[in-house]
This record gives C-alpha cells, sequence and structure tokens, in this order.
C-alpha cells in the first residue's frame, strides 16, 4: 500500500501557495503540456476535483464508463470532456479559479478520509494494467495527477520545490506500478529480470523478474539484472507523462545489459494516453 494521505494536505498547500504568488502575466505561460498555459492547467485541476466529488462523493453519475468499447474511445472522450471544462472556465478570473480549487481540493481530501482503503475503487487504474483497483491505489493515483499538474505548472515557472523527496518519491513510487504492465507483451525467458534506477535524492530502485509468463515485482537478483536502466530523476516524470520524446532525453539515461529489454521502460506511462 501507498499511503499518500499524509502528505496530500502538503501537495495541496504548496499549489496554493505558488497560485497565490502569480502575477497577471505568469497565468498565460506556455506549459510542457501543447494546448494549455498555467490558467488552463489550473482550470483542470478545479475540474478533477469537482468531479471526484460529484461522482465518489456525491454519487452523481452523468456518464457510465461501460458504454466505452476500447481504451481509445474512452482517452478520447475524457480529453473531449477535459477539452471542453478548460475552454469555458477561460471566462473566469484566477481569483475565482484559487478560491474554489482551495474549497474544493479540502473537501475531496476529507472525503477520502472517509474510506476504506482497501475497500473496490469506483475506478480500476487502467494504466497500471487493472481489472479493478483498492481505494489506497485510486488515491495514490490522484495524488500522482496532482503532483504532475502542479509540477508542470513550477516548471514552466523554473520552480523545483516539487522535485523535493518528499513530495517527488510518492509520485515515482506511484508511476513505477506501471512497471509490470509496460512489459506485459515483452518477450522474455522465465527468470529474467529488469532494474530501474531513478538518481536523485528523490528516487530508488525498482526491480521486476518474469515468472510463470508473468512480470512481477521483485527483490531477488538485483545484482545482476538481465537489463538496467539509470533514469535522473530530472527527467523520469516528463518521461512517465509522455512530457517528452525519449530520443530527446538520451543524455538522462543510462543502459547496461540487454538493450531492448531495458528501454522499454522509456515508454513506460502512468497517466491516460
Amino acid at each position: 500500500m501507498i499511503d499518500v494521505l499524509p502528505i496530500f494536505p502538503l501537495l495541496n498547500k504548496e499549489l496554493l501557495n505558488v497560485l497565490k504568488s502569480l502575477k497577471p502575466k505568469d497565468w498565460e505561460r506556455k506549459t510542457v503540456c501543447p494546448k494549455w498555459n498555467i490558467k488552463d492547467i489550473v482550470a483542470h485541476l478545479l475540474d478533477t476535483n469537482l468531479r471526484r466529488l460529484t461522482i465518489g462523493r456525491d454519487g452523481y453519475f452523468k456518464e457510465n464508463a461501460n458504454q466505452f468499447t476500447s481504451h481509445e474511445e474512452l482517452v478520447g472522450f475524457l480529453n473531449k470532456l477535459n477539452a471542453d471544462w478548460v475552454e469555458a472556465m477561460k471566462r473566469l478570473s484566477p481569483n475565482i479559479l484559487i478560491e474554489m480549487i482551495e474549497k474544493y481540493q479540502n473537501e475531496l481530501i476529507d472525503y477520502f478520509k472517509e474510506l476504506n482503503p482497501f475497500d473496490t475503487a469506483l475506478f480500476p487504474v487502467l494504466w497500471a494494467g487493472k481489472d479493478y483497483s483498492e481505494i489506497w491505489f485510486d488515491i495514490a493515483r490522484e495524488y500522482s495527477e496532482r503532483w504532475l499538474h502542479q509540477q508542470q505548472i513550477r516548471q514552466a515557472l523554473n520552480d523545483q520545490i516539487l522535485l523535493e523527496s518528499k513530495f517527488y518519491h510518492p509520485f515515482l513510487e506511484i508511476s513505477m506500478q506501471a512497471l509490470p504492465h509496460t512489459y506485459k507483451n515483452i518477450e522474455a525467458n522465465n527468470g529474467d529480470t529488469l532494474k530501474v534506477e531513478i538518481v536523485g535524492e528523490a528516487g530508488g530502485t525498482w526491480c521486476i523478474i518474469k515468472k510463470n509468463d508473468r512480470w512481477n515485482f521483485t527483490e531477488e537478483n538485483e545484482k545482476n539484472p538481465k537489463a538496467l536502466i539509470y533514469i535522473d530523476q530530472q527527467i523520469a516524470w516528463l518521461l512517465f507523462s509522455g512530457g517528452i520524446n525519449p530520443m530527446d532525453a538520451s543524455q538522462y539515461y543510462q543502459i547496461h545489459g540487454d538493450f531492448n529489454l531495458a528501454s522499454q521502460v522509456l515508454k513506460m506511462k502512468s497517466v491516460m494516453m
């Protein structure tokens, strides 16, 4: 279990701190998201708070996730939902966005605290290959999304505070839950191991092994993996969110052993894409 509830309020506080410090022109700064500036990302963050409270706490469903017949159809629907909201929020002032985020992100944390972390979540974490997820993983996914969008804002401002270990390591730990799913269709022999090391203060080491034709996390064979990849923490979050092409990040990672096996990590995504 990855328990992010203790750090979640601090992440929310940092978001309010940075938003309240923005000058009028800062809201229009471009971000790593091609179509969104800082104000657009803030509007999206508000939307995610309101949607989770509407569906989870209030039990109000407008759309049924089962209506979609493919992953691509679901992603297309979510992308349109996000774009429509962001476009509508362009008419709101930054002050109103801040006031609403402060109110509803606190209500969302209160809602999360009421839940049993081991009950089944309303929505599975699809990027980790889950058909169903426990609530703790769903909450962790929500943390990772909010960390990511706040980091996109801060990157546009050249602010590094979210790369501190207390905020960034949980994001990396959550993102790495996509690792076995990423390798689901990768050819390898039973017993082959892959080791991933994120290098930096907030980093860590993760190892998966193929057994019985399935990849799972392991602490075995970490000293002699078939493939090993080192990734600089400065670039890891961009890789795992599709914010940079792996070819453009080649100076930030090193591969040892089986290149084809290790390089699949660079394609791993811990967001809905």
